[in-house]
């Protein structure tokens, strides 16, 4: 399935950051908080992880590089979706040299590494009978059209 990133999932991702969680090959878990997050692509996440958050995840990854995340703080509820995909941790090229660079100037992050998310998979987390609900299959209007019809709010970065 092709997951198509909303403008909204964009904003909800970049602002408030995402716990991300990784688990060895046994189902043993892993979350660190990827505190500045960039969509570089409609199906691709870079997360800017510090030395220390690096080397929480990265001995599953090499395991088992599928990852999932949802957002962080308020956005439980009114950013009510679970992401999944696989995972690479980068440590130079221009993705890395890009979002190491942003998040030392948006955050305060010596990043240590990259955490690309290839997105694979979407799901609805909002509590109800949509909870559970997956939306990779939908195109990218249907997609757009569902949120819109349950969600009008947009977070803003703040300065």
């Amino acid at each position: 399935m092709t997951v198509n990133l909303t403008d909204r999932m964009k904003a909800w991702i970049e602002a408030m950051g995402c716990h991300l969680c990784v688990a060895t090959p046994e189902g043993v878990p892993f979350v660190v908080l990827g505190r500045y997050a960039k969509a570089t692509a409609n199906d691709e996440v870079a997360f800017a992880l510090a030395e220390d958050e690096m080397k929480v995840i990265a001995p599953a990854l090499s395991e088992n590089p599928r990852v999932a995340f949802g957002v962080s703080r308020q956005g439980g509820i009114r950013a009510a979706y679970q992401f999944k995909g696989t995972g690479e941790l980068l440590r130079s090229g221009s993705v890395f040299d890009t979002v190491a660079a942003q998040a030392k100037e948006e955050k305060g992050i010596d990043a240590g590494a990259v955490l690309l998310v290839r997105l694979t998979e979407l799901y609805c987390t909002k509590p109800g009978y949509e909870a559970g609900q997956r939306l990779d299959g939908m195109s990218p209007e249907d997609l757009d059209a569902w949120e819109r019809q349950r969600w009008k709010d947009v977070p803003r970065k703040k300065d």
